[in-house]
């Protein structure tokens, strides 16, 4: 665990409206950033299928994929891009024509129309209210899925060790205190939470040790601790309560005492591990591992041997990042089709928004288990059955319930981490880049749609982040030379050459040389595996912010 006072100083993309958006003034900083992937009216969630939004938002840049339906109960999608206003946008709610359909020839579409203003407006960073055309503000919320079903991918119900990094903010929403926590399930079905001390001569101590359970029908966890030591700093905690959502967590400390109060609880979900039954091949004791991965892929160790060997082969959940995807070669500064991935645990949904043979704007859409290909294998996939509804709510019209129009046919997406021996500057390429082919279509790389783009490497620094070197949170806020520092001159990065696992150097200055030094690279659209971001260089905090 890790006190710190935090340092007090503070193109083209999908659609041609975006490039006028980036020219415009930022609002006032969010304390939270609407988490991107597949929101639902809450009022309309019935287990059957209907209306829904794919949202994602980057920076201050909102965009909206809507999936719904025409009046004579087509199917049908809007979109709509706007610039956050604190925590609202109002919008155009467009709709194209003359796309690309499925297995179709490549097309560009047209704007067709505006089919009037929709404002959303969000509580945090999964909740909120949306108004469309000619209807009622609603509430909406982020899907989630859930299961009780143990998994190494499911921190619920945990198989193996889960890390966490968690902090806690003060009254001005500014990290004021860090831990590493490990989440681990044992054979009598009780979940455990401990926080880890820096280790001391690489020993492991779980100071404070909880007990949680799962709050039924929710994606939460109330934990308590189990014995009375306590942080010196933080000595009277009564319970603790998170929520997984992916890779953010957001939550709440309760602490008792002389002076009782909460803290909100922000952090990351690192992914997990599960060690199964080890064989023997030969001379050779394998171990095979299964690796649930948001921030590092893992592929095993190999053999070490000495009067016997010792390996383990591993089998990769990669998990990419949720929101908008577009097809490579589709990328031509107009509009056409539109993906929408999200994946939570070992499940994947996928929304095409396409066009019919006729032009006129449709979607199709389906879920599927999201496994590794198996022991050994790189790669990650799902094979997805796209099917087509009609009948649902039209824009304006009364609540009804869609029916299976038709199916499309499979849909396999697929995510791969290269070797290093490959000469890829990031391994970690599948948070942003994968392959995807639908029905009747060839296999095509896709990655992760960027609406917010820096114009330079100051810029896509610039913001409080979590420096795993140091264990600290620091703000880069100033160029130096053709790398940014932070306030205190303790931290500069530099970009590099282009060299397998690395394409950036940071360390601690010292004159003309480094006091400290290590070779690491670039976050990717604010991931980055030494680097966790808490605030983009608008002052956005990154998290979900208070828990409800």
């Amino acid at each position: 665990m890790t006190k710190f006072g935090l340092l007090q100083s503070l193109r083209p993309t999908l659609m041609a409206s975006l490039l006028a958006l980036s020219c415009m003034s930022s609002w006032a900083a969010r304390d939270f950033t609407p988490q991107s992937g597949t929101w639902i009216v809450s009022s309309e969630i019935d287990g059957k299928p209907g209306r829904g939004l794919a949202i994602d938002v980057q920076g201050n840049t909102f965009f909206m994929q809507v999936f719904g339906y025409e009046k004579n109960g087509d199917a049908t999608f809007y979109t709509a891009t706007g610039q956050m206003e604190g925590n609202s946008v109002t919008a155009p709610l467009m709709r194209y024509k003359n796309g690309r359909s499925l297995a179709g020839p490549m097309q560009d579409a047209v704007e067709d129309r505006s089919v009037g203003q929709v404002t959303v407006s969000f509580r945090n960073g999964l909740k909120g209210t949306l108004q469309f055309p000619g209807e009622s503000a609603v509430a909406i919320e982020r899907f989630m899925v859930t299961s009780d079903a143990a998994s190494v991918t499911n921190p619920l119900a945990q198989q193996g060790g889960r890390s966490l990094r968690l902090f806690t903010l003060d009254a001005q929403g500014q990290p004021d205190y860090t831990t590493q926590a490990q989440l681990w399930r044992t054979d009598d079905g009780i979940t455990h939470m401990g926080w880890i001390k820096p280790s001391v001569i690489g020993m492991v101590v779980y100071q404070p040790l909880f007990q949680c359970d799962v709050l039924p029908g929710t994606a939460r966890m109330q934990c308590t601790p189990k014995d009375a030591q306590r942080p010196a700093d933080i000595a009277d905690i009564e319970s603790m309560e998170l929520q997984f959502a992916g890779f953010d967590i957001q939550g709440v400390l309760r602490i008792g005492g002389s002076h009782p109060h909460t803290k909100t609880i922000t952090g990351f979900d690192l992914g997990a591990a599960l060690n199964e039954a080890p064989y023997v091949e030969g001379r050779t004791t394998i171990t095979p591992v299964q690796h649930h991965s948001y921030l590092a892929s893992n592929f095993g160790y190999g053999p070490a041997c000495q009067v016997t060997c010792y390996s383990s082969v591993t089998t990769n959940i990669l998990m990419p990042m949720n929101g908008t995807w577009v097809v490579e070669d589709e990328l031509t500064g107009k509009p056409g089709r539109g993906i929408a991935l999200d994946v939570q645990g070992d499940t994947a949904i996928l929304q095409l928004f396409h066009y019919r043979a006729d032009g006129q704007p449709t979607f199709h859409m389906g879920s599927a288990i999201y496994k590794g290909k198996g022991p050994g294998s790189r790669a990650s996939v799902a094979t997805i059955p796209l099917r087509q509804y009609r009948g649902g709510r039209s824009l304006g019209g009364a609540a009804t319930t869609a029916e299976l129009e038709a199916e499309a046919g499979n849909a396999i997406v697929e995510f791969y981490s290269p070797p290093l021996e490959s000469g890829a500057i990031d391994r970690n390429i599948w948070w942003t880049q994968g392959q995807l082919q639908l029905p009747g279509e060839p296999p095509v790389k896709i990655r992760r749609l960027q609406t917010d783009v820096p114009a330079s490497f100051a810029e896509r620094m610039f913001g409080d982040w979590y420096a795993r070197s140091g264990e600290v949170v620091t703000r880069f806020d100033r160029v130096q030379g053709d790398g940014v520092i932070t306030a205190d001159g303790k931290l500069l990065c530099l970009p590099v050459g282009l060299t397998p696992g690395s394409n950036m150097s940071c360390g601690e200055p010292d004159g003309n040389q480094w006091r400290s030094h290590y070779s690491t690279y670039l976050p990717d659209m604010g991931r980055a595996g030494p680097f966790l971001r808490l605030r983009d260089r608008f002052g956005n905090a990154t998290g979900l912010g208070a828990l409800d």
